[in-house]
């Protein structure tokens, strides 16, 4: 829901189809780099393990891994609940996007 929501804003605010490459490169390259899909977080320097707990992407990547090898209690609550409230935060901003695009 809430990358979906990302999309639809980034849609809202894009200019013309050409400003989705700028989104994949400056945006979600990074964030895909720093979710931990490819290798544990644990071998990244410690400013990029503070930037990859913020990244919603690797919340979405430890609680698959979780539900795979099991569960880890608090912390998959929490991470659940940190993309809740990233959903939330993106829904209000996809909202303000297409009304100021349909609207205008």
């Amino acid at each position: 829901f809430g990358w979906a929501c990302f999309g639809i804003s980034i849609a809202g605010y894009a200019k013309s189809f050409e400003n989705f490459n700028y989104v994949v490169s400056a945006v979600l390259t990074p964030l895909f780099l720093l979710a931990g899909s490819f290798f544990p977080l644990d071998n990244f320097p410690q400013w990029a393990q503070v930037l990859a707990n913020l990244n919603p992407l690797h919340h979405c990547v430890v609680l698959v891994r979780h539900a795979v090898f099991g569960w880890d209690g608090w912390k998959d609550l929490a991470r659940l609940g940190a993309l809740a409230v990233f959903g939330l935060l993106v829904w209000r901003i996809a909202i303000h996007a297409m009304t100021r695009k349909l609207i205008d």
